[in-house]
């Protein structure tokens, strides 16, 4: 592994996330380490990918950089909290329901 690679693979830390004009602020620093997406033989050129998956979060993205991955990460955050976090649980199903539980113990939505 080169050091270009070490740099794309170094944990991202998360304390906050902005959504709309609140901001979904973490407890503790959310820490999401990215990996390399095997290549895929099927799939034309050399273009790698990085990936952060969460499944207990509701998160699995990946891109071609470090950015871009960055932005994919906020964008599914604002995504869950949209759809899942703040709906009554009445209306989630048992796999959404821990999902909501699991985010409302790691943040809480804040105004500003």
């Amino acid at each position: 592994m080169t050091a270009i690679d070490t740099d794309i693979l170094a944990p991202f830390e998360i304390w906050e996330v902005p959504f709309g004009n609140k901001t979904i602020k973490f407890f503790e620093p959310l820490m999401l380490t990215p990996n390399v997406v095997p290549d895929d033989p099927d799939e034309p050129g050399d273009v790698k990918y990085i990936q952060v998956i969460r499944p207990d979060l509701n998160v699995d993205c990946c891109a071609e950089n470090r950015d871009e991955l960055f932005s994919w990460i906020i964008s599914e955050f604002c995504f869950v909290w949209e759809h899942i976090v703040l709906q009554e649980d009445n209306k989630l199903d048992t796999v959404s329901r821990n999902i909501k539980r699991k985010h409302l113990a790691l943040a809480e939505l804040i105004d500003g």
